[in-house]
């Protein structure tokens, strides 16, 4: 798999159920930063089950196990702003990179800051491996 590359949003395919370990590294302090996973059917965490999840650097756990049905799951990051939620806007991007265990590094930038620059990183691992990636 390889997902070297920048876009605003990224696309695993799955073709189990499969867990996903959310591990938070750094993050911004400006603006709330957290990263938004979609899946048409429900994902759960713990006992909570939804369709889109996020997990917010300054109330979830560093790191979160997600159950993820098979099929495709969208990443993107988002962020707070005088009380709403902002993704996939102005210089919003993700950078990801394979990493050597098989699993992907993504560091992102909100839509305020220039687009190289990293207001979250995190760390994606999959068991099993996804067959796929896209980019969006």
């Amino acid at each position: 798999m390889s997902t070297d590359g920048s876009q605003q949003s990224i696309e695993f395919a799955f073709a189990e159920a499969t867990e996903v370990t959310v591990h938070r590294g750094i993050h911004s302090d400006l603006r709330d930063q957290g990263i938004l996973l979609r899946h048409r059917r429900p994902m759960t965490v713990g006992d909570v089950s939804a369709r889109e999840l996020v997990l917010w650097a300054t109330t979830a756990p560093i790191e979160v196990s997600v159950s993820v049905p098979a099929g495709s799951l969208m990443v993107w990051n988002v962020w707070r702003d005088n009380g709403a939620t902002h993704g996939l806007l102005g210089d919003a991007e993700i950078r990801s990179f394979d990493l050597p265990d098989g699993g992907v590094m993504l560091e992102c930038s909100d839509g305020y800051a220039p687009s190289e620059s990293t207001d979250l990183r995190v760390e994606l691992r999959f068991d099993p491996t996804p067959e796929a990636l896209s980019e969006g």
